[in-house]
C-alpha cells in the first residue's frame, strides 16, 4: 500500500497541531499548585502595576525569578522593591509602581485621594496596532511567547519542505528497474 503525499501531509499536520495544543495548554494540576512569585510577575504583567498585596517573601522569590527581557526593558524590579517595602512597612499599595509613598508629585495631597483622582482620569485610547501587539505578547509569567512559537513553526515546516524535496529529487534520480518481458 502507498501513502498518498496528501494524506501524508494532513497526517503530519494533525500531530503538529496536538502537539502545539499540548504545550500551549498546561495541565490543571500544574495551574493549580502556582508559586506565589509567578502571582507577583502575573499581577504586574495585567497593568503595569503591583494591584495585590503578597508575602514579603514571595517578593524577594519574584525579584529571583523576574526573565531577563523583563528585567532588563521594563521597571518590574522597581514595581516589586516598591511592594516589597511597603509589605515590610505595612502599607497599602497606591500609585503607578504600587509604592505609595508621600510627595507622588500631586501636589501634596494624601496618596490615597492622589491614587483616587488617577483613576478618575481617562485612559488614552490605545491604536489597533498596539492593541494587536499587546495580545500577541506575554500575559502570564509561564506563558510561551506566542510569535516565538509562529516563528518555530515556519522554521520547522520549511525543513520539512526542504526535506520532501530532497527526498523527490533522489527518489526520481535513482535507477528505474527494467520492464518486464524487456
Amino acid at each position: 500500500m502507498r501513502l498518498r503525499p496528501a494524506f501524508t501531509s494532513v497526517a503530519l499536520l494533525a500531530v503538529l497541531t496536538a502537539l502545539l495544543v499540548a504545550v500551549a495548554n498546561p495541565s490543571p494540576a500544574t495551574a493549580a499548585s502556582k508559586p506565589c512569585w509567578k502571582s507577583v510577575i502575573n499581577d504586574w504583567l495585567d497593568n503595569g502595576t503591583i494591584d495585590q498585596t503578597y508575602k514579603p517573601a514571595c517578593y524577594q522569590q519574584a525579584l529571583k525569578h523576574v526573565p531577563e527581557d523583563l528585567r532588563d526593558y521594563s521597571n518590574i524590579t522597581d514595581a516589586i522593591s516598591a511592594a516589597l517595602a511597603n509589605s515590610l512597612r505595612g502599607t497599602k499599595p497606591s500609585g503607578p509602581t504600587g509604592s505609595g509613598a508621600p510627595g507622588n508629585g500631586n501636589g501634596g495631597g494624601s496618596p490615597t485621594s492622589a491614587g483616587k483622582n488617577r483613576k478618575l482620569q481617562a485612559a488614552p485610547a490605545r491604536s489597533y496596532y498596539r492593541r494587536a501587539i499587546d495580545n500577541l505578547g506575554t500575559t502570564s509569567a509561564d506563558s510561551l511567547p506566542i510569535p516565538l512559537l509562529v516563528l518555530a513553526g515556519l522554521g520547522t515546516a520549511l525543513l520539512l519542505s526542504a526535506a520532501g524535496l530532497m527526498a523527490h529529487k533522489r527518489l526520481k534520480a535513482r535507477p528505474r528497474p527494467p520492464a518486464p518481458g524487456a
